[in-house]
């Protein structure tokens, strides 16, 4: 693809989409990556492949928690200390789980392979002490489509946490009573209801995705990568010395960030030695850009470093970017969460709707349709007149 190509924003995006999906691990999603990588060489970069191993789909590794805990509840009447441990080894699981903390589940099968896409500037000579680097990262993978993702459901996602962490720590009691011998009779009748709840938990988790598959992701996250790649080759096209411009691309975000994670790992002591900003694109198909200055669903991810500071600064400059304020967002979250929490500057721009919500986010409306192109753009300028600002020459 010629890099100077005026409508490389749409070309990206309709590549991706011309797959029916991305989903992690898939055919599609190595098929997507190839797509990504001739883009990438086309605006002047070379690319490669992180391989890595990961779980298929977030919905079997919620089935691995629910089905331990069920087998736990189980045991209630027949053998209290099995009872208690497994109740309680899948308790904590399923609470580090759900604050994006590496739990057991994760090496459980079915695992299988998915790529991160890593771009730089082709011709580029490695530099020796970069003194700084920014990265722009966007995942290419698609969701399934989920029932959890209705938006009456994203809209009481947070009590629907806070309900299932009280239920959770009620089994727990149920467990460590009838391990002590307490009210054995009601803890077995309570273990049978909590058996019930589960179990349409687990129903409730797969039901849309094995009738549906995967969305077709135009917003996410094709979009994300568009304006990753349109801001990696506007960078690439100047000559900023002591700055390393790198564009990551990940699989498998929808498993749980697992190719954002499995960069991080691979890079964490380079990236910390160097003064190192992370700038993530998620969903910004339709709506108001946002600057996300706060994530987490269980413990809170607070975005306020030089990254973040640098987007409301540029959003408040700025005439064009009147519109563009800050969000937060709880339900799930963004690649840019393992490099904040390790003390990276990072930040991650989305784009939501006046509720607050990101839309079609998981569902089959998730098409190029659907789309507000315009939104894509800005968001791309955007990105670059940051950065442009952040390492000084704007």
């Amino acid at each position: 693809m010629d890099k100077n190509s005026p409508n490389l924003v749409r070309n990206v995006i309709e590549k991706l989409c011309s797959l029916a999906h991305r989903g992690a691990t898939t055919e599609n999603e190595r098929i997507a990556a190839k797509y990504l990588g001739e883009f990438v060489e086309g605006i002047g970069g070379k690319t490669e492949e992180q391989k890595f191993t990961t779980s298929v789909t977030y919905i079997y590794e919620i089935w691995w928690m629910i089905g331990l805990l069920i087998f736990g509840l189980c045991l209630i009447p027949y053998a209290k200390l099995a009872a208690f441990f497994i109740v309680t080894v899948a308790v904590v699981s399923t609470f580090l789980y759900l604050d994006w903390r590496s739990a057991w589940v994760m090496r459980f099968p079915p695992s299988k392979q998915s790529q991160n896409v890593i771009g730089k500037k082709a011709g580029q000579q490695v530099l020796p002490d970069p003194e700084n680097k920014i990265i722009l990262m966007a995942h290419y993978d698609s969701a399934p489509v989920s029932l959890l993702y209705l938006p009456s459901m994203v809209e009481g996602f947070a009590r629907s946490l806070k309900f299932n962490m009280v239920n959770l720590l009620i089994v727990e009691i149920i467990a460590m009573l009838n391990c002590l011998g307490i009210a054995r009779t009601f803890c077995a009748w309570a273990a049978y209801i909590y058996i019930l709840y589960f179990a349409v938990q687990a129903v409730v988790t797969g039901f849309d995705f094995f009738k549906k598959g995967y969305t077709n992701g135009a917003a996410d996250n094709a979009t994300g990568v568009a304006v990753a790649i349109k801001t990696a080759r506007r960078l690439w096209e100047k000559d900023i010395p002591a700055w390393d411009f790198e564009l990551v691309l990940t699989g498998a975000e929808e498993v749980g960030m697992r190719g954002a994670k499995h960069y991080f790992k691979q890079n964490k002591d380079a990236l910390k030695k160097v003064n190192t900003h992370v700038l993530n694109f998620d969903n910004i198909g339709a709506g108001k850009i946002k600057i996300i200055t706060r994530t987490g669903s269980l413990t809170p991810v607070i975005y306020d470093g030089p990254l973040a500071k640098t987007a409301l600064e540029t959003a408040k400059a700025h005439k064009k970017y009147a519109d563009i304020t800050t969000g937060r967002w709880h339900t799930g979250d963004f690649d840019s969460l393992y490099f904040q929490r390790a003390g990276i500057s990072s930040l991650t721009l989305s784009a939501q709707d006046e509720n607050g919500l990101i839309p079609n986010l998981h569902r089959e409306t998730d098409i190029i349709e659907n789309l507000d192109f315009k939104t894509v753009e800005l968001a791309a300028d955007f990105a670059s007149d940051i950065v442009m600002k952040l390492v000084g020459t704007k």
